[in-house]
């Protein structure tokens, strides 16, 4: 059964028909809890329904008579809805007893009678369990106090025990009790338990046979499965899925009374051959009610093949029926060596039990599989002591050489330990015993022979190769022994078919009695294949999956405990030949019918019996105006009204039977599988339609006809008596166009052709012939219309064709303001194979000609219509013989037109975006015609289609997207668009200040940059895993500052008032929306102070005269010596020392320091010194106490490592003076040995310098030259500005080696020196000289002092290094030369400064001669 049948069992819950005659138990008590209300369901069904219902509390207290309560008990009522007057209620009348707060004394048995002649009676247990109770206690009938066997059913229905023998899931028992069923109470879904229901239903049946009952009450053949214990599931095919709610309450009403009377199978079946012809088959009773058993019945089927499944459909050949009294029989006259399966039944005058288990068994002779038992096995020689005897004390040698078991696992090591003793083991393993003939028989070559024969003195190499064939020795030992068993005798092949073989065999002549098993060896010849060894306790053996027609070669080895003993000889045989079968596919080609109905490709899957739900599912919106084509080819032009009748098909749908639509459209997909197994069963059994149906000859009072009888499509004989009955009826104007299934006149017939007399003249006739057979009769092929007047000019013998029926169910499927979309029916009457064209004609009400359009489709769609216009449509069908009829005539208007409106578009989700996400947007408008769609997502047209609904998912989401447009145009008046902006989301992203140094006392600002959309949570945490906020108050302050340029950006602050110990460490600032969350770490660190520079250490190591070191303290006082003529000289000393090591230009810049004086802002000396002293040292010094805690010195210690021939790796240590403060270091190198004066200016220029900026500590440089001297400087940088640079330093590619700065010059720079100081000190004079003078002049005339134009242009120097570069310098740009720079953190570098290329002047200032590098500029 299916599980609709089940279904519908499940959806009767409440349904129990009251016997005709017997009482029926209701499966089992109820059981309620006390306090609980108890209902008690009886349904009353036909002929009852009018007779009164009683309840009784068991045999004499009469509880209530139809609606009314008889009793004083008012807990007491019924529930009952009176049917309408006249009207028999399918599902019978329901009658619930209704106890309320139920009571242990409640516990008894209620009996639902009806008032009829016999009494009629169902049997409700219950059992109230009480509060108070202690002891679950059993639901059993014997728990209640009234049990009278006479009247309740001894049977419960609750087969709980027996499901869960067959392990039926926990949460699907509740099917196993009829009366859970019947109540509702199972507790699960059915469709929870579809895998169960197999073992469910099984248990159901009980092991009785209820299908007699079932066919008494007329339950279609493929609703019987139940009856018989067997479930049939659905499946993805629809022929499966079968209705049977209809026939539920009968099948339920048959196994409720089946398990009350019948039997259940007997048990223990056992078969046992005799001999050839003859088989024993024993049994024990059954479980269940073995005293009704009156005979059992003993079914043999012959098996074929070995295959089990093949017998569940199959008859019995012989069924032998014998006595109650007996528990076995002898079935005689059996064919030899032949396998049959075996059932028995047990029966009485009510029905019979299912059929017990199938037992197979084979006709032989008994003798032959009879097993001895095992006699006592010989004793081995002893051939250990044989060896030891013999002078052999090695251990190893005695275990493995001196045991004949043992020889077949001898290996090479083994013959060479063994070796001086070889001529004593294998002497003894032979037992003065020659086994060479053993050994030749089992094909050991003549070179290991030695072995056999015992004879071995030395062990050599050549006998290493008889290692393979120890196992054949040990074997032949043990057989010249004796103590194997001989080969098994008389080896044959009774019975050969072409898929099995049996073969067959005698016990060995010797030692029989100690025989265990048989191996036997089968193989297939020709194929090169090995053995396969099959083990058998006794013979025969069955050799099944044989391959036809092939020679097989086969031999048997008997085994006993010692091994394995000699071979039988070969058996080789062919199995036969395999027999055809005739193909089992269906005789009518369903798929020609469908190629001929022009059905879409696509439409294919649909066109076959073995049609699939889940292609239903995915083409039916598809192929929907082509079902009318699907159904008529699947009934194959035959009537299968008869079947679909008899398989429960309800009217509604019983004209698909005919394979034509129901109209209007109803659901008829549940009896699916009734309809297209009526269709298969119809196709191979009732006769086709005829062809060619035509007019011979005709008078004004008789027609004579012809035609063509269908082709047989099967050799089934019920299809070759066939007769024909033609139907023929007078028309008029009005009823020539209706499709009539049966005319009021008929003559039988079994001929092809007639003539039809006494017909009115000047009338016409409709002519159908359809064929007949047993089983029924096709459908019309065709339909002939003709006029029986002689006087009609246009009529011609040769024209008198039958043609289709006219197309029907003609439709408007869609429409619209410039098109309309018909649809129709193909003819109810054609033959399946007729290739059908349509022409459809239409024309505005207004028009005075028809537009005629042809299609083989059954829809075409009318275009380039006016709108808001009239139209008249009507369609004929174009067969192989001529036109149809036409159509009825339709009448339909377009729409009117209705310009384009597009509502803005609806976005999901609604609410936020997220960046990277998707989002899905709805594009809906209005118009008529249909409006074309275009989707526009940020200003690009994402899409375009012509719909009034538009879906389309936008992936990877990014936040040029906000603006999101659709736009509606179908030509009708002005186009619209409608605009939404959408928010894209995204989680925050921080980026914080790091750490920042700070002096105690100090105000300090910690800043993180949010972005995030929507706006997040911020908080400031002291601890983030601990989650230990900054709580403002005190000495915190915290604000929230928006960007203008930048909505979704804002920048957190958290101030720290006043910087202490307490508030130095770590602070976290966080932001979260619902898109997720961001921490980043700040920290405050206190500004380390650096230690005071030791101004008078420098001044007397650069030699500053004794006269001026006043100025020489913790800091330059330039004020103290600047009047002093003679400490002029010691100026650029002084300012040295001052500016320790820092390039403080930008700041002097800044200052409007001029440029002659700039050199002194980096400790270099000036020219002119007079302008610089007097006017600028103030100025220049303030510098430099500005810049002490935040410019650093020069880096230390450079050095450069030569890595390859190509390759250098430049490195340095960071600064002395505020290494902290360093936020990258600028490395400069050219090539400093010129060879010509020009190279030599070039480089002084700055041709062929590179830069390169990092924030490591060191660099690699490729791509550099063979013997080319290299010089480099490097310096250090921050915003604030530079060190001075490092000591020159010079290096080749040659030198693989370790080369660093020098700290030392050479003379000719101190005599270079020297000389350039007495130059400047005689300039200096000269210059305050002159400035003095000046000045006086100045006093005396008011004349301001001019400023340069050359000191506006700021020579100054800011570093931030973001990027390492490698550039050179072409003329007065940098020539881009890209530098080989790995391991370099690019992420970690800053953009460079600008610089330009230094005069001759200060390039010489810089280093040594031809350096050449350029000066850093804003």
């Amino acid at each position: 059964m299916h599980l609709v049948f089940l279904n519908g069992f499940i959806l009767a819950t409440t349904f129990f028909q009251i016997a005709t005659s017997d009482t029926v138990g209701t499966g089992g008590p109820s059981i309620v809890t006390e306090g609980k209300d108890a209902l008690l369901t009886c349904v009353i069904m036909p002929p009852f329904s009018n007779d009164t219902v009683l309840w009784r509390k068991g045999p004499n207290v009469i509880l209530s008579a139809g609606m009314n309560r008889v009793t004083n008990d008012k807990r007491i009522s019924v529930l009952h809805d009176e049917s309408p007057k006249g009207k028999i209620t399918t599902g019978g009348d329901v009658w619930v007893l209704l106890i309320k707060n139920t009571r242990p004394s409640d516990t008894d048995v209620y009996i639902c009678e009806v008032n009829s002649d016999p009494i009629a009676k169902s049997f409700h247990p219950l059992k109230v369990k009480s509060l108070n109770s202690t002891t679950q206690q059993q639901s059993s009938t014997t728990d209640v106090p009234y049990m009278e066997e006479s009247t309740i059913p001894s049977i419960t229905h609750d087969f709980t025990d027996c499901c869960q023998s067959l392990n039926v899931s926990s949460q699907c028992i509740g099917f196993c009790t009829i009366h859970n069923i019947l109540d509702g109470t199972t507790g699960t879904e059915p469709e929870l338990c579809e895998k169960d229901f197999p073992n469910i239903v099984k248990c159901m049946a009980d092991g009785r046979n209820h299908l007699p009952c079932c066919e008494r009450k007329k339950i279609p053949d493929l609703c019987q499965d139940m009856c018989q214990g067997e479930y049939t599931p659905f499946t993805d095919f629809i022929r499966s899925r079968v209705s049977c709610v209809a026939h539920t309450l009968p099948a339920l009403q048959c196994i409720l009374e089946g398990v009350q009377k019948i039997p259940s199978e007997p048990e223990g079946v056992y078969v046992e051959p005799l001999n050839e012809k003859s088989l024993q088959v024993s049994w024990s009773p059954p479980s269940k009610l073995a005293d009704q058993v009156t005979t059992y019945s003993i079914n043999v089927t012959t098996l074929h093949t070995f295959d089990q499944d093949s017998l569940s459909n199959i008859t019995s050949e012989i069924s032998v029926t014998v006595s109650k009294d007996l528990d076995s029989a002898v079935i005689n006259d059996l064919k030899p060596f032949t396998m049959y399966a075996i059932t028995v039944t047990a029966n009485n005058e009510y029905g019979s039990s299912l059929p017990s288990m199938r037992v197979r068994a084979l006709t032989l002779d008994n003798v032959i599989g009879k097993q001895t038992n095992v006699a006592v096995v010989p004793i081995l020689p002893d051939v250990r002591g044989c060896c030891m005897r013999q002078g052999m004390t090695h251990r190893t040698c005695l275990d493995r050489m001196c045991d004949p078991k043992k020889a077949d696992f001898t290996e090479i090591p083994d013959l060479m330990v063994c070796a001086p003793w070889a001529n004593i083991t294998f002497s003894c393993l032979a037992n003065k015993i020659d086994h060479t003939p053993c050994c030749m028989e089992r094909g050991i070559p003549s070179s290991c022979l030695s072995f056999c024969a015992g004879n071995i003195t030395t062990i050599t190499f050549s006998l290493f190769k008889c290692l393979q064939y120890m196992s054949d020795y040990s074997s032949c030992l043990l057989q010249g022994y004796g103590v194997l068993a001989g080969p098994p005798s008389r080896v044959k092949a009774p019975l050969v078919s072409s898929h099995f073989a049996i073969l067959e065999w005698s016990p060995p002549k010797i030692l029989p009695d100690t025989v265990t098993a048989y191996h036997v060896s089968i193989r297939k010849l020709g194929t090169g294949e090995d053995y396969e060894v099959i083990e058998k306790d006794h013979p025969p053996l069955i050799m099944e999956s044989l391959e036809s027609a092939t020679y097989y070669e086969a031999y048997v080895v008997a085994v006993n405990a010692h091994g394995k003993g000699g071979a039988s000889p070969r058996l080789v045989f062919r199995t036969k030949h395999e027999i055809d079968v005739e193909s089992s596919s269906p005789s009518y080609n369903i798929t020609t019918c469908c190629l001929a109905a022009s059905l879409l490709p696509q439409c294919m899957p649909l066109c076959s019996y073995d049609i699939k739900m889940s292609d239903l599912q995915a083409l039916g919106q598809v192929c929907a105006p082509q079902m009318g084509a699907l159904a008529k080819c699947a009934s194959g032009g035959r009537d299968h009204t008869s079947c679909c009748n008899r398989r429960g098909v309800p009217a509604k749908c019983i004209s698909l039977c005919r394979g034509v639509l129901p109209q209007p459209p109803v659901d008829c997909l549940s009896f699916g599988g009734n309809i297209i197994q009526c269709f298969e069963e119809g196709t191979e059994n009732i006769p086709g339609p005829i062809e060619d149906l035509h007019v011979t000859s005709k008078t004004d009072t008789s027609i004579s006809l012809e035609w063509i009888p269908a082709t047989p499509e099967s050799n089934s004989s019920d299809l070759q008596n066939i007769d024909y009955l033609v139907q023929y009826g007078k028309v008029d104007n009005m009823t020539m166009y209706e499709t009539i299934i049966k005319l009021p006149n008929e003559i039988n017939t079994t001929e092809t052709e007639i003539e039809l007399k006494n017909l009115e003249r000047n009338a016409v006739y409709r002519i159908m012939v359809v064929s007949r057979g047993i089983y029924g009769s096709s459908l019309p092929s065709s339909m002939l219309v003709i006029n029986t007047s002689l006087s009609n000019v246009n009529y011609s013998v040769s024209d008198a064709y039958a043609v289709p029926s006219p197309p029907h169910s003609l439709s408007v499927s869609d429409h619209s303001a410039t098109w309309i979309r018909v649809a129709w029916q193909p003819p109810e009457f054609s033959h399946p194979h007729e290739i059908i064209s349509y022409k459809v004609y239409h024309k505005s009400t207004s028009a005075d000609k028809f537009t005629i359009t042809e299609t083989r489709l059954l829809w075409t769609r009318l275009s380039n219509l006016n709108p808001n216009v009239q139209h008249v449509i009507y369609v004929v069908a174009i067969g192989s013989k001529g036109l149809s009829l036409p159509s009825e005539t339709l009448v339909a208007w377009t729409d009117p037109a209705l310009p384009a409106f597009v509502d803005p578009p609806t976005i999901h989700p609604a609410n936020i975006i997220a960046e990277g996400g998707s989002m899905t947007i709805l594009c809906l408008a209005l118009g008529n015609p249909a409006p074309t769609i275009s989707l526009y997502v940020g200003g690009h047209l994402v899409r375009q289609d012509t719909s009034r609904h538009m879906v389309t998912t936008i992936h990877n989401v990014t936040t040029d997207m906000e603006h999101v447009s659709c736009y509606a145009d179908n030509g009708f008046g002005v186009p619209m668009q409608a605009t939404k902006k959408v928010q894209i989301s995204f989680a925050p992203q921080i980026q914080a200040s790091s750490v920042t140094l700070s002096l105690l006392g100090d105000r300090v600002d910690l800043k993180c940059t949010v972005k995030a959309k929507p706006a997040p949570k911020v908080i400031f945490w002291r601890d983030h895993e601990g989650r230990v906020p900054v709580i403002v108050g005190k000495n915190y302050e915290m604000t929230m500052e928006a960007s203008s340029r930048d909505t979704s950006t804002s920048t957190m602050t958290l101030s720290i008032l006043k910087l202490t110990n307490e508030y130095v460490g770590d602070y976290f600032c966080h932001a979260e929306n619902p898109l997720g969350s961001a921490t980043s770490a700040v920290s405050v660190r206190i500004r380390p102070t650096p230690t005071a520079h030791n101004i008078s250490e420098c001044c007397i190591t650069h030699n500053v005269s004794a006269a001026c070191m006043d100025a020489c303290s913790f800091y330059v006082d330039i004020d103290s010596v600047k009047d002093r003529p003679e400490c002029i000289s010691d100026f650029d000393k002084l300012m040295r020392c001052a500016a320790d090591g820092s390039d403080h230009r930008q700041c002097c810049a800044a200052a409007e320091v001029p440029r002659h004086c700039l050199n002194w802002c980096r400790g270099e000396p000036v020219g002119i010194k007079g302008s610089c002293v007097l006017q600028h040292t103030k100025t220049i010094i303030d510098c430099f106490q500005a810049n002490r805690d935040r410019l650093p010195s020069s880096p230390l210690n450079l050095a450069v490592q030569v890595l390859s021939n190509d390759e250098a790796l430049i490195s340095w240590e960071p600064p002395i003076k505020n290494p902290h403060m360093v936020e990258g270091y600028r490395v400069y190198l050219h090539e400093a040995d010129p060879v010509t004066d020009e190279i030599r200016l070039n480089n002084i220029n700055g041709f062929g310098t590179h830069r390169i900026d990092t924030k490591d500590l060191s660099i690699r440089i490729g791509e550099l030259k063979q013997n080319v001297v290299y010089e480099l400087v490097v310096k250090a940088g921050n915003q604030y500005g530079s060190s001075v640079l490092t000591d020159p330093l010079k290096f080749t590619m040659g030198d693989h080696k370790r080369t660093s700065a020098s700290t030392s010059s050479g003379v000719a720079g101190t005599v270079c020196g020297i000389l350039a100081g007495i130059i400047a000190i005689a300039l200096a004079v000269v210059a305050i000289f002159f400035y003095q003078r000046r000045k006086f002049q100045k006093s005396a005339n008011g004349v301001a002092f001019e400023n340069p134009s050359y000191l506006r242009e700021v020579n100054m120097e800011h570093v931030q290094i973001s990027a390492v570069s490698a550039d050179s310098s072409n003329g007065t740009e940098w020539r881009h030369e890209r530098l080989q720079t790995p391991n370099v953190d690019q992420s970690s570098v800053v953009p460079m400064a600008t610089e330009v290329n230094p005069s001759l002047y200060e390039e010489l200032k810089l280093g040594h001669e031809g350096v050449g590098f350029k000066r850093l500029v804003s």
